[in-house]
């Protein structure tokens, strides 16, 4: 069974490593979205984002449903520091009965400190939410789907193994429908959860549907 974890501990920030990092010396970026999206996302610092509808606009903040470095990056070892942004790819949008819904692909640095454990991997989270006309946040879902730290890892995506061809994973809908599944260890406890996580843009406001199994380690 493949991962499309990478994990780096204690590697130093320079050159092609750097540029590997999410959005490095980018404090301010639009999401990656269709050019046809009403709602346009740009990722600020510290787990902001600024989103635009027309003339309609806000800056919600994301920051606590962000499981990576959201701030500032720096170097443990040389005590350079640099401002770092927040990779989005907005996966759906859609407009039911007055409100908006967002599905959200998220990828943070793992550490702040690049010299620290997971210095230069990546974390993905999946962010759904529900506005309302004036882009409030009326509702809510953050999911893990890679995690240096807690080992979590995607397996699966829309029914096929995932493969290593991308540094960083690119989810997408599949005929309106994201499906993958997500497995981490907890060698404590010698057992493995498997998180499968299912979005359907016919019915946006259902959101994430989770289902986790665990069974015991081999």
């Amino acid at each position: 069974m493949r991962t499309f974890t990478r994990y780096v501990v204690g590697v130093c920030l320079t050159g092609a490593l750097f540029a590997a990092l999410p959005s490095a010396l980018a404090a301010s970026q639009p999401a990656v979205q269709a050019a046809s999206d009403p709602v346009r996302v740009t990722s600020l610092n510290n787990g902001r984002f600024r989103l635009r509808q027309g003339r309609v606009g806000t800056v919600i903040d994301l920051n606590s449903s962000v499981n990576g470095c959201t701030g500032q990056l720096y170097d443990g070892g040389t005590g350079e520091k640099y401002n770092v942004g927040v990779d989005v790819r907005v996966l759906d949008e859609v407009n039911r009965a007055g409100s908006w819904y967002l599905l959200m692909q998220v990828d943070t640095g793992p550490n702040c400190n690049v010299q620290g454990m997971c210095g230069a991997g990546t974390n993905t989270d999946l962010i759904w939410l529900k506005l309302s006309p004036g882009l409030k946040v009326v509702a809510k879902q953050a999911e893990m789907v890679e995690n240096c730290q807690t080992g979590a890892a995607l397996t699966d995506l829309n029914g096929r193994g995932a493969s290593d061809d991308d540094d960083v994973v690119k989810l997408g809908l599949r005929g309106g429908v994201l499906n993958l599944t997500s497995v981490s260890q907890d060698y404590g406890n010698n057992t493995q959860a498997r998180v499968t996580l299912r979005y359907d843009r016919r019915t946006p406001e259902r959101g994430l549907l989770r289902t986790k199994t665990q069974t015991p380690l081999n």
